[in-house]
């Protein structure tokens, strides 16, 4: 520090008479030394003794103070020393000798200056290095590297730290300069601050990370930065507590938000569902008249037929129409059931290529029992419409909706036309939908219209102008959100005392529809491929499993029964020798057919299962593709049975199995 201090009032920017006097009396000083030696020979040099004299002039007074040594010096020398120069001609030796003094002095004061300079400039710099660290709130250290003999790094030592460096540094290591690393910090090795020093102190590589390390009996984080200096290593810290903290407790909130939106956006969810689900079974209620009175007339067919046959078994032909009439009437309401299933139970869409005139021929008593008898229903379809790619039965709930609506808000001896045709809708033409062929399902009523400020918002959720208990404000969000999956959208045109027109725009589909197929009413059956292999039956329905057991029988099967699945189980467990399970889905006892066939299939892994249900809700949803056994829907004709049966037994027979 003292070198320092006396360094910077030696090389002070501007020259004083310290300089000056400094250039005196050395001049002073070496004319005495000259003086002294020419006592002690009368061989002496005239100049060397002045050249110190000379540098130390320049380095303390600087330029001017150099020079004024100079010219002291060559003066002194000049008049005291070299007489033969006094007069001329001059002595040439003596000449060149002043010559080379003046000349070799001279370049050392221009030196001497330009060392002054580079010093001064160097300890400026170093004042302002100092004060900036000094004053910083950041913590500045040097360290350099503690080696063994063979060069291995054992401990780094402080060689510089600045105030904030040892603020932050536990109270009993200040000062810092001097002490080691692993004296201060026990714990470096073990956190990976020792390492990642000397990883520095290797490769030359700057690095930026934070860490934590515990100081005075609490943790703290440091953010830090480090760099090779030479082989020391130069450290920038400062303090992140706080800051890591409030970030940890952000995060958490965030988490804690995220949850919450989670859970609410669940929750909304399932509401939606659920209401979505009430606006089916609301529409199914508007269809339940209609639905009744399509089966009353398939059951006045049916019973009608069976008691005809009763009274006159002894007439083949009657007996065989009458019974084709009522087997085609107990397939109209197959179909029907189904739809209605279809229509009420929650499901994935599924998208498919449909022939949409073959999808409404299907439908369309279904939608004409929703108009009911109020509305005319006029169905028109275009002879190019064509097929698009939608879930069928989503099509079917969202027609059943439109005409369902359309028929709320006719009149009296009004109508409501459903029209279907292809379509080239250009760009920006229809909100929402991109240029291309289309396919346009419109369902226009002869209402009173919509007004304006409801129409504009008739596609949201919630929203409606019914009556509290009459509507669920679902019906045409659904319509929309339908559409929007298929690729398409949905569009609402109405006028006040004109009607109003709802649109599907569904993308045209130009590969092979999805063939809409019905059973056929009879099939010749082969029952030589049985072999009379015993099948055992478990149905809950005593009716059915009658019904069923006769028809197994007739297809040269031996068949064992059971009520429900502990018994039927109970059976397999004893040793019965089957060669195919055949179990209901829905049975009471605590044990459904799927795990009636789990159970099964875990005894004896090569039974062929099949599975039949008339509605199994979400129990077929439970098996995988290891347990993919064929599902027989009911109702069911011998052919369909049979079939069912030969597709478990893997198209082959067996010979049966026994645990």
């Amino acid at each position: 520090m003292l070198k320092h201090a006396a360094l910077r009032w030696i090389l002070r920017r501007e020259p004083s008479w310290v300089g000056y006097a400094t250039a005196v009396l050395g001049v002073a000083a070496a004319t005495g030394v000259r003086w002294l030696a020419a006592l002690w020979t009368s061989n002496s040099t005239n100049f060397p003794v002045f050249y110190p004299a000379v540098l130390v002039a320049t380095l303390i007074g600087g330029l001017r103070a150099g020079l004024l040594a100079l010219a002291l010096s060559t003066f002194i020398i000049w008049w005291y020393w070299l007489p033969l120069l006094h007069s001329f001609p001059v002595d040439r030796p003596q000449f060149v000798s002043v010559f080379m003094f003046v000349t070799t002095a001279g370049m050392m004061v221009a030196v001497s200056q330009a060392m002054r300079a580079a010093t001064r400039r160097a300890l400026e710099a170093e004042d302002r290095f100092r004060q900036a660290h000094e004053g910083s709130l950041d913590g500045f250290v040097i360290m350099e590297p503690v080696r063994l003999t063979g060069g291995e790094v054992i401990d780094f030592r402080w060689t510089h730290a600045n105030a904030a460096a040892e603020s932050l540094s536990p109270r009993d290591a200040v000062p810092l300069v001097g002490r080691r690393l692993l004296e201060v910090f026990p714990d470096a090795r073990e956190s990976g601050l020792f390492q990642r020093y000397a990883e520095i102190l290797r490769t030359g590589k700057p690095d930026k990370i934070e860490y934590k390390l515990r100081v005075d009996g609490v943790d703290c984080w440091r953010a830090s930065s480090g760099v090779r200096i030479g082989d020391s290593v130069s450290l920038t810290f400062r303090d992140v507590t706080e800051i890591i903290e409030a970030r940890r407790t952000l995060e958490a909130r965030v988490a804690e938000r995220t949850r919450a939106l989670e859970e609410s956006l669940e929750e909304r969810a399932r509401a939606e569902a659920a209401l979505a689900q009430a606006q089916r079974v609301e529409t199914l209620g508007r269809l339940t008249g209609g639905v009744a009175h399509d089966f009353n007339n398939l059951l006045t067919v049916i019973i009608g037929g069976l008691d005809m046959i009763l009274r006159g078994p002894d007439k083949p032909e009657r007996v065989a129409r009458l019974a084709e009439a009522a087997l085609a009437a107990g397939r109209r309401g197959e179909r029907l059931t189904r739809q209605l299933l279809a229509f009420s139970r929650h499901r994935e869409i599924k998208l498919e290529v449909h022939d949409v005139a073959a999808v409404l021929g299907v439908i369309e008593p279904m939608i004409r029992r929703a108009a009911g008898e109020i509305a005319r229903l006029e169905i028109e379809i275009a002879p190019d419409a064509g097929s698009a790619r939608f879930d069928s039965a989503q099509f079917e709930a969202a027609l059943l909706n439109l005409v369902v609506n359309a028929a709320h808000a006719t009149p009296l001896s009004g109508s409501i036309r459903v029209r279907v045709r292809r379509v080239q809708v250009r760009a920006d033409q229809i909100a929402g939908l991109e240029p291309g062929r289309y396919l346009k399902v419109s369902v226009a009523d002869t209402g009173a219209g919509i007004p304006p400020d409801v129409l504009k918002r008739v596609f949201e959720p919630f929203f409606t102008t019914k009556e509290i208990g009459q509507g669920s404000g679902l019906g045409l969000a659904q319509v929309q959100g339908f559409a929007r999956q298929c690729g398409g959208v949905a569009a609402v045109e109405s006028r006040i005392g004109e009607g109003t027109t709802v649109t599907l725009y569904l993308p045209a589909a130009t590969g092979p529809a999805r063939e809409l197929t019905i059973p056929p009413i009879s099939t010749p059956l082969d029952a030589s491929r049985t072999k009379g292999e015993t099948v055992l039956l478990v149905e809950d329905d005593e009716a059915v499993r009658a019904l069923t057991e006769s028809l197994l029988s007739e297809c040269g099967y031996r068949v064992t029964t059971a009520s429900d699945g502990p018994q039927a189980l109970s059976m397999l467990r004893r040793g019965e020798v089957v060669s195919l399970l055949l179990s209901d889905v829905v049975m009471p006892g605590g044990m459904s057919g799927v795990d009636l066939a789990m159970s099964a299939a875990e005894l004896m892994p090569k039974l062929p299962i099949v599975l039949m249900t008339g509605y199994a809700a979400g129990r077929l949803a439970e098996l995988t593709p290891a347990t993919d056994w064929p599902v027989l829907r009911k109702p069911f004709q011998v052919e369909e049975l049979a079939a069912a049966v030969q597709e478990g037994q893997g198209g082959r027979a067996t010979t049966g199995a026994r645990v």
